[in-house]
């Protein structure tokens, strides 16, 4: 059975949100990588990126003047810029994984790299239970 995690990240405010998705996509993955190796990375990792308008002052704290396209819902309680799903094979080839990135040095890399790009203390990680899909049906907004 597979094994799926969601991370939900905030962007520094410092940086657009293209500098965030430029340096998420080339400087921090690339650093993963290279810590945990090929073999441990997820085989299946789509990032999503939600979309934001530019309107002066209209966003929330980390996105004062960048709100998110929101369709129902709050924009000042929901600041997350993007949202990654990491999935494997099973859950104990992500723990192979998980303890590859909380080794000591490599954590001391990914902290440091995530100060560059991450509003600190907001990165959360979901691991998700069932899914359902069933085609065809429409979702109510």
């Amino acid at each position: 059975m597979t094994f799926t995690v969601f991370l939900f990240l905030v962007r520094k405010p410092t940086l657009s949100p293209e500098q965030f998705t430029e340096y998420y996509e080339t400087t921090h993955i690339s650093l993963l990588r290279s810590l945990v190796g090929q073999e441990l990375m997820p085989p299946h990792f789509t990032r999503q990126y939600f979309a934001r308008t530019y309107r002066q002052g209209f966003g929330g704290p980390a996105n004062r003047n960048n709100p998110l396209l929101m369709l129902r819902g709050n924009a000042e309680e929901f600041e997350y810029d993007a949202m990654a799903q990491m999935t494997w094979e099973c859950e104990s080839l992500f723990q192979k994984f998980y303890k590859a990135i909380y080794e000591r040095d490599a954590a001391a890399k990914i902290a440091a790299d995530e100060d560059h790009f991450l509003e600190p203390g907001t990165l959360k990680a979901v691991v998700v239970g069932e899914t359902i899909e069933r085609s065809g049906e429409v979702a109510s907004l």
